[in-house]
């Protein structure tokens, strides 16, 4: 689809929403991109495109790790233990009312998502299975397990490395540390565009690097947004979720492949969700 026309579409699209939207799309083919921000229903130029990431930020954690394995400093194989201390508060299976009565989590803890949370702490895993299950299950145990073992500060050297300076990881997921209260990670819409390039140009960490991340995220079990009306289409990509917060980016292939960006903070999470999966799909010449 024509980029300007699309530009159009997606402004027609955010006029009128509620909280805070941001789309993008870019054509692999030509480079030319398509991007709209409006903060309730009043649309921006997109020059302000930084949003809360929920689990959207787990694409860096990923690249790191990567990296890590490139330079030989990390093994694929290594073995880390599950431990109680790792599972997202309260840990174990959860009874969600009981739980929030006490005070034991809040709204934004349930459901929890990924399997980690929900088994017997001295389990053995993998790096590499860590990593997989960061992505494909959106496993947060596995994401704080993965930030202890890389490290936060490491993780944002690497995050600044791929030329990101409005991206940030400022802390563990459901980070109850009060020195990251009030913290959030946050992706930039042009910046995960330019992840998900490297990463079709076979150069984000290495060629063989790109095509095994390539591979996690068509495995993403999160399917409802960028795939609803284009589920025949292989799509890399990666969700997040949250209170008022529904994002979803990645590369849709498609006769004329492309990079497809929706991110929203303070939204109301079905009418973005449904903004998301029309718009996801245009470019594809559906919906």
């Amino acid at each position: 689809m024509e980029q300007n026309r699309l530009q159009e579409d997606f402004k027609d699209a955010l006029r009128g929403t509620k909280g805070r939207i941001g789309v993008l799309c870019e054509d692999l083919a030509t480079g030319t991109r398509a991007v709209c921000v409006s903060e309730d229903g009043k649309l921006t130029d997109g020059a302000d495109d930084v949003f809360e990431s929920a689990s959207v930020i787990k694409l860096w954690i990923m690249s790191a790790a990567f990296a890590r394995f490139q330079e030989g400093t990390l093994a694929r194989d290594q073995e880390v233990t599950l431990q109680e201390s790792d599972q997202v508060p309260p840990g174990g299976l959860l009874d969600y009312r009981a739980d929030q009565l006490a005070g034991r989590l809040t709204t934004d803890m349930f459901p929890e998502s990924g399997i980690l949370n929900y088994l017997t702490p001295g389990l053995k895993l993998t790096v590499s299975d860590l990593v997989r299950m960061m992505i494909i299950l959106s496993d947060n145990t596995a994401t704080n397990m993965m930030i202890d073992l890389l490290g936060l500060e490491a993780i944002n050297a690497h995050i600044q490395s791929l030329g990101a300076k409005k991206t940030l990881l400022a802390r563990r997921l459901f980070d109850r540390d009060p020195l990251g209260l009030h913290r959030e990670n946050l992706i930039s819409l042009r910046e995960t565009a330019d992840w998900f390039r490297r990463l079709y140009e076979g150069k984000l960490v290495s060629a063989e690097a790109s095509r095994e991340m390539n591979a996690i995220l068509q495995n993403q079990q999160t399917t409802y947004k960028i795939p609803f009306y284009i589920q025949d289409l292989p799509i890399a990509h990666k969700t997040g979720e949250d209170l008022g917060i529904a994002n979803d980016c990645g590369i849709v292939y498609s006769e004329a492949p492309y990079i497809f960006c929706f991110a929203s903070n303070r939204a109301e999470v079905p009418q973005a969700v449904r903004i998301c999966q029309e718009l996801a799909a245009r470019p594809a010449g559906r919906g």
